[in-house]
């Protein structure tokens, strides 16, 4: 799944420099991921052979955001199949990695990759994370989940002192940020666009909240 192409990729776009021990793990995960999904639907067949392209790579985009190096504790709300859970967890062990969603069949492929890939840094927290207590954390993400607004309003408890909240987006930015700042009037956004490396044009952005007051 990693092929040397795909390396230069992260490098060149991300400034990611991947090393040999990442890249055993992510083609593990991946052949783990093609396996379950033959049984149990975590993405579409049309998605998986775009996988790197669509969900590795946007999950690592995040790397564009110049504070997420500091950051050491992140929650991901809804996470899914494990984008960008498991990719975070893989690729950055020295960080801690919340992976929450409350479907059962997506927490299932999240346990087994863990205990799989002895992902060590990654916990796991079924359930509706309106429904759990404060976790603390640095930073929040979310992907593919719902609006800005509606991730934030049900997650932003679990932000720490200082913490940030980030949200993948593709083009329906301005409304929900206007729809965000009828709410909280002095709300500001860092968005941060890129596109994803496949042959149509597939842009992205990283919006980052950076003030409510």
């Amino acid at each position: 799944m990693i092929s040397r192409e795909r390396i230069e990729i992260l490098k060149k776009e991300l400034g990611f420099e991947i090393n040999e021990e990442i890249i055993e793990k992510l083609d593990l995960w991946y052949k783990n991921f093609v396996q379950y999904n033959e049984h149990t639907n975590l993405m579409s067949s049309n998605d998986v052979k775009v996988i790197f392209e669509k969900h590795v790579f946007d999950s690592l985009s995040i790397l564009k955001w110049d504070e997420f190096n500091s950051v050491k504790k992140i929650l991901d709300v809804g996470t899914g199949g494990g984008f960008p859970s498991v990719i975070f967890a893989i690729c950055f062990p020295e960080k801690t990695i919340i992976a929450n969603d409350s479907r059962v069949k997506k927490i299932n492929f999240i346990k087994e990759i863990k205990n799989t890939l002895k992902l060590n840094n990654l916990e796991i927290v079924y359930a509706r994370i309106e429904d759990v207590s404060s976790l603390g954390v640095d930073l929040i993400v979310s992907r593919a989940v719902g609006s800005i607004l509606d991730v934030f309003e049900f997650s932003k408890k679990h932000i720490g002192k200082k913490g940030k909240f980030l949200i993948y987006k593709s083009k329906t930015i301005k409304s929900e940020i206007e729809n965000f700042k009828n709410k909280y009037k002095n709300a500001e956004f860092n968005i941060i666009p890129y596109k994803l490396p496949l042959e149509e044009n597939f842009e992205r952005n990283l919006v980052v909240l950076e003030n409510l007051y």
